[in-house]
């Protein structure tokens, strides 16, 4: 089928599946939501408003940020220097 991957393991046996969000989007979604209805797993915290709110707040904190990179060389020389 287009658009649609298994992921299959040395017995052969599909143990995954890949799926083209562009061609299959929709129906993906409302498989997933059907999913979510049906759940009975500890797992719709995620989708309450409170947690989802505060994941938009963490990812806007992270884009405004970014992540400090170190010189491993400098610092290894300076701690060298300090000895």
């Amino acid at each position: 089928m287009q658009g649609i991957q298994y992921i299959i393991d040395d017995q052969g046996e599909k143990k995954a599946v890949v799926i083209d969000l562009e061609q299959w989007g929709q129906e993906w979604n409302a498989f997933y939501h059907l999913l979510l209805a049906h759940s009975d797993s500890n797992e719709n915290w995620l989708q309450q408003p409170l947690f989802l709110e505060k994941l938009d707040q963490s990812l806007e904190w992270n884009r405004n940020h970014p992540p400090q990179t170190s010189d491993l060389d400098l610092l290894e020389t300076q701690l060298q220097n300090n000895e």
